[in-house]
């Protein structure tokens, strides 16, 4: 590949890696979507512009609207919810062939959603054995996206808590999200001060944890569940209440906590992708030709492709190998790039020394109407043991999509818009707010998949020409 590379008069390389590798054929449909969005916002040059796709042993339920990937598919999973279709057990076994018998086991169980308590203990336990792994395993440090915090975190709460409460939650959520669909959401960001419109809604964080914020958070969360100060609460209802549940509100529930487990397990996976793969594969890109290397990263991609960056310093590397990198929505912390978490004493993003290992533009795209990262990401990622009462959820276990890189010393948010006007180069972090493209109805992941638009195309472009002037 790297003669191949080096060979081909390419002056600027896109390499872009997306979650959606359940097989090729929907590997195939989704780098098509994003390979005619660059060749029509390069229609009108002929500049030595290739584009390099990643594959990776991961996978998207087949009801998300992933990109290229036809309606039919997505309307052919939706008649089986909560249930599994036989595509995408085929999916699973093929990229978890370790937890066949536990995946089997869950499968049955949403098809069958038995009317008792025992099939949720069931069900946590099944999803247990899925995510599980050696307290020793090298896989841990890939758990989270913070490191050196005051207590190790390797192990999502979502595991550990009463699953059938935990069901309930999901299934709460998912229902936030579906009104949230109706509602004017999206509204504007906080202003910083002195700056904008003082009629605005202004965030409710307060603004002693809001030390060193790249950019405004969201006035309005899709979910009041996000904007509670520490974790799920336990338990759930006993007695007479128990008895009494909607169980095929919790079934609804349960699919959305095992999509959530699953993506753990990929995010997880990511990180070792990234890191002892593909880092390393474009240090030795890098070094075998003068093309530059622009790293696309989609959701799981997204975290795959920042921890790449820790691929390139492990091969000994302290100067910058990449032109640029873009996250398009990516499924990893808001403070991945942190050099402190204002909410704890101690502590930093996983790839908070990083970006020197970028030349040019580091861009981040979020949308507030990324229902995927704004809900069930931060009910996802909360950890065990966390006991941060004086932070919400929404502000700890926030997803980088969903409001942009915090944390970090930055300018402003611009939109999609507005960066077209912007001198690229000149900015250490971009957060672009593409809450105007990267929307949609669809519940549970809202504008999670939306990403592929001649607007986005036109961001990718303007990224390489700044490269190509500094």
């Amino acid at each position: 590949m790297h003669a191949a590379v080096r060979d081909s008069g390419i002056r600027d390389l896109y390499v872009l890696v997306h979650g959606a590798q359940n097989d090729d054929a929907v590997a195939d449909a989704a780098d098509a979507a994003f390979a005619g969005m660059l060749a029509d916002a390069w229609s009108d040059t002929s500049a030595s512009v290739g584009y390099l796709k990643v594959r990776w042993p991961s996978l998207c339920f087949r009801d998300e609207g992933i990109p290229g990937v036809a309606e039919g598919e997505m309307k052919r999973e939706r008649e089986v919810y909560p249930g599994i279709s036989p595509a995408l057990a085929e999916d699973l076994a093929r990229h978890l062939p370790d937890s066949a018998r536990p995946l089997a086991e869950i499968s049955e169980l949403l098809t069958k959603q038995p009317p008792h308590d025992r099939a949720f203990d069931d069900l946590g336990s099944a999803l247990r054995r899925v995510a599980e792994i050696p307290l020793q395993d090298a896989l841990t440090e890939f758990a989270t996206d913070m490191e050196a915090a005051v207590m190790p975190q390797t192990d999502p709460l979502m595991l550990f808590e009463d699953t059938m409460s935990m069901c309930a939650e999901f299934a709460s959520a998912l229902r936030d999200v579906a009104a949230s669909a109706d509602e004017d959401q999206g509204a504007p960001a906080r202003h910083e001060p002195g700056t904008g419109d003082p009629d605005s809604p202004v965030s409710e964080e307060g603004s002693l944890p809001e030390i060193r914020v790249a950019g405004p958070r969201p006035a309005k969360a899709l979910s009041d569940r996000v904007n509670k100060a520490g974790t799920v609460a336990a338990g759930g209802p006993v007695g007479l209440d128990r008895r009494q549940q909607d169980f095929a509100d919790l079934w609804r529930g349960a699919h959305e906590l095992f999509r959530q487990v699953v993506r753990h397990v990929l995010r997880r996976r990511a990180g070792v992708v990234g890191q002892a793969g593909l880092g390393p594969c474009l240090a030795a890109l890098a070094d075998a030709s003068d093309t530059r290397i622009h790293l696309v990263g989609h959701g799981l991609g997204g975290r795959l492709a920042g921890f790449a960056l820790r691929g390139l310093e492990s091969q000994g590397s302290d100067s910058a190998l990449l032109s640029s990198l873009t996250l398009l929505q990516a499924e990893m912390s808001h403070f991945v790039f942190a050099d402190s978490l204002p909410q704890q004493v101690t502590g930093h993003g996983a790839l908070w020394d990083q970006r020197r290992l970028v030349s040019g533009p580091l861009i981040c795209t979020f949308s507030h109407l990324d229902s995927h990262l704004g809900v069930m990401y931060p009910l996802s990622a909360q950890m065990i043991g966390d006991s941060a009462e004086l932070a919400t959820m929404s502000r700890k276990w926030g997803a980088l999509g969903f409001d942009g890189l915090q944390g970090v010393n930055g300018p402003p948010n611009i939109t999609l818009d507005e960066v077209q006007e912007q001198d690229l180069s000149d900015r250490p972090y971009t957060n672009v707010d593409a809450s105007s493209l990267f929307r949609s109805d669809d519940v549970p992941m809202g504008g999670h998949h939306h990403v592929v638009h001649s607007e986005v195309g036109r961001l990718l472009r303007q990224v390489v020409e700044s490269c190509a002037q500094r």
